[in-house]
């Protein structure tokens, strides 16, 4: 993790700077972004981050850059108190020498009192650019950015500290092939290795990419890449080692046809390849087993586009494939049978998955302010494993179908309609799995309004879908169900001045989920959530020339029902009850917020939350086996107070020039 986060924050300034040349003027301002936010996450939960980044122009010649954060998420009921308390300082120094050259330094620090580690580096780097191809005189752009670097880091975690040197180089060009070229072929090479102790982390990055123009009409692009990633760390009596090893080349190519037709190819090749590897820290530690796969992965993505003033249609196809082989090295020296059966064992994961989607959309424009759209896809994944020992050869296919219309009317009113279709099939295809083969059928209706006349705004959506599962086994029927969730949200706003607005929110969810039996349609409820939400407020706001201000008064509620069966425990018996478990959370809502002219910004709101939970229930005819309750469990009626709290500051501060 050192190395990524200590490559990431190096390669960055190294890449833009090789892009676009150090131009900057010695009157530069200096720059200053402090942000800080914290909140209430839960009941006893807390989180708050701190980010700091500055940059400053010491001199014409120096450059400094740097940032301090701090990320914590407390718990109050834990010992010790938090949950994850990190933080982290960087810091990156450059000064700029006669004819391309460059000299600077970075710091970097990051601790975790989670997970114990603290990890730091120091490194010294030395840079060059310089112009291509000298002998072209139009040819400007053409550069070549060098960057050696080297230093120390550190590595403290599982109680060991390791420190070692680190070091690396970047190469980064671009090059134009000829005075007409528009496009330059670009070049990155990366390499950085550091040795911490018995551990080594190294890291190697090859890509270049290519873009050109064909003719008026179309165009392609052409990206090779070999990424190479080491990391090691500590497990019981061995160091891990993760080998990452991955080739992969992209071809694209785009093709216009007037200003009707475009056609779209994204071809893309992958050969990623990973090996876990174990090596003892003594001789008497007992040797892992080292284990690696090879995968190919192949994406190919093909889409025509059509338009109209009348008339738009898009049709895609997409083909993506996923083989993974395993494999294992006999690090262990086991015999060649014993060696034989590990090897099989291991091979049972192998895996190949293939996914064919079509995709097509299709716009119609009967009149100028109305549109009706119509959507469908089918997908088919086949997952396929060779070994007979492993069962999860499975197919699932998808087709849905979906038509939106949308009109708009006089008086800034406007309407839409959605209705579809989900038809998913899930199939395993050897017998010991087959009982989880299931057919699930889905229907959406979707209608919605918008009316804003003047002053006046209401905003109303409502989605209703309903899902029916049916297994495929008889002896399976019992698992089928039918599950309907109806949302709606409403909003109303009305603006009395242009400083004061008054809005109220609705939002509304409900899910029942039932007992389905298919072949008489029939349903047996089972379980019934509905949630209310209901915010009011009045929001009024102010500004001069520093800034602009607002204050928001308000008042929330929001309320879960609960509905089901549950049995209550009496004198020798139980009895069958209707269940409804309700929790409650209301209280007034108060937000500030603050923005000025010269980059500050406060947001600030409290909602000083009553919690109320509580059972009502009424009594059913007969028994019922399950959860269970006493009469005082169902007496039980629990009150709190927690303010629930947000500050969000952001302050962006600019030094004077200098001269």
């Amino acid at each position: 993790m050192l190395l990524l986060l200590l490559t990431g924050f190096l390669v960055q300034p190294a890449a833009a700077q090789a892009i676009a040349p150090d131009n900057t003027a010695a009157g530069s301002d200096s720059l200053l972004l402090l942000s800080f936010r914290t909140r209430r996450v839960g009941i006893s939960t807390y989180s708050q981050q701190t980010d700091l980044r500055g940059r400053a122009r010491l001199t014409p010649r120096q450059l400094l850059d740097y940032r301090l954060f701090s990320d914590w998420i407390y718990d109050d009921r834990g010992q010790p108190p938090f949950v994850r308390e990190d933080y982290g300082a960087n810091l990156f120094h450059t000064v700029s020498l006669p004819q391309g050259w460059q000299v600077g330094q970075q710091l970097h620090y990051e601790q975790s009192r989670a997970n114990a580690t603290r990890t730091g580096a120091w490194l010294a780097r030395l840079g060059y650019e310089h112009r291509l191809r000298l002998t072209t005189l139009l040819d400007t752009l053409s550069t070549a950015h060098y960057v050696l670097f080297g230093g120390g880091a550190y590595d403290a975690r599982n109680g060991r500290r390791d420190a070692g040197p680190s070091y690396g180089l970047e190469v980064t060009t671009l090059i134009y092939p000829s005075s007409q070229a528009r496009q330059p072929v670009a070049v990155r090479l990366f390499g950085t290795r550091s040795h911490l102790g018995p551990r080594i982390w190294q890291r190697t990055l090859a890509e270049g990419y290519y873009e050109r123009t064909l003719d008026e009409f179309s165009s392609g692009s052409l990206r090779l890449g070999y990424r190479s990633n080491r990391a090691e760390d500590y497990v019981p009596s061995n160091v891990q080692r993760i080998q990452s090893d991955t080739i992969s080349s992209q071809l694209s190519w785009v093709y216009q046809l007037g200003d009707k037709v475009a056609f779209r190819s994204d071809n893309l090749l992958a050969l990623p390849r990973r090996a876990f590897a174990y090596r003892q820290l003594s001789a008497e530690s007992d040797t892992v087993q080292n284990i690696g796969y090879n995968q190919k992965e192949l994406d190919t993505r093909q889409e025509v586009r059509v338009r109209s003033k009348k008339l738009q249609f898009m049709l895609l196809f997409n083909y993506r494939e996923r083989n993974r082989n395993y494999s294992l090295d006999n690090n262990r020296n086991l015999p060649e049978r014993r060696f034989s059966v590990a090897t099989e064992r291991e091979q049972i994961k192998d895996i190949s998955e293939k996914t064919t989607l079509w995709q097509s959309e299709l716009t119609w424009l009967p009149v100028q302010r109305h549109s009706l759209t119509l959507l469908g896809s089918a997908q088919l994944l086949r997952v396929d494993t060779p070994s007979p020992a492993n069962t999860q050869d499975r197919d699932e296919a998808q087709h849905s179908l979906r038509l939106v219309w949308v009109g708009r009317w006089a008086g800034a009113f406007r309407t839409s309609l959605a209705a579809g279709a989900e038809y998913r099939q899930f199939v395993f295809i050897r017998a010991a799995l087959s009982a989880e083969n299931y057919t699930d059928r889905l229907l959406h209706w979707e209608p919605s309004f918008t009316w804003a006349p003047g002053r006046f705004s209401l905003k109303s959506t409502y989605h209703l879908w309903v899902s029916y599962q049916v297994r495929d086994r008889l002896s399976e029927q019992l698992k089928n169900r039918a599950s309907r969730v109806l949302e709606q949200q409403q909003h109303l706003g009305y603006q009395f001045t242009p400083r004061l607005l008054a809005s109220l929110d609705y939002a509304r969810r409900e899910n029942r989920i039932g007992l389905l039996n298919w072949p008489e349609f029939k349903e047996s409820p089972l379980d019934t959530t509905i949630t209310h939400d209901l915010a009011a407020g009045l929001r009024h706001s102010w500004g001069g020339q520093r800034g602009s201000s607002s204050l928001r008064l308000g008042y929330r509620f929001l309320e879960q029902r609960t509905h089901g069966r549950a049995a209550l425990i009496g004198a020798g018996s139980t009895t069958l009850i209707y269940l409804r478990s309700l929790t409650r959370q209301q209280g007034p809502d108060v937000a500030y917020e603050r923005r000025t002219n010269t980059g500050f910004t406060l947001v600030a709101s409290l909602w000083l939350q009553q919690l109320r939970t509580f059972y009502r229930y009424t009594e059913g005819t007969g028994t019922y086996v399950g959860t269970s309750y006493t009469p005082e469990d169902l007496q039980r009626d629990t009150k709190n107070l927690y303010p629930y709290f947000e500050v969000a500051l952001s302050w962006r501060l600019r030094g004077g020039r200098r001269s």
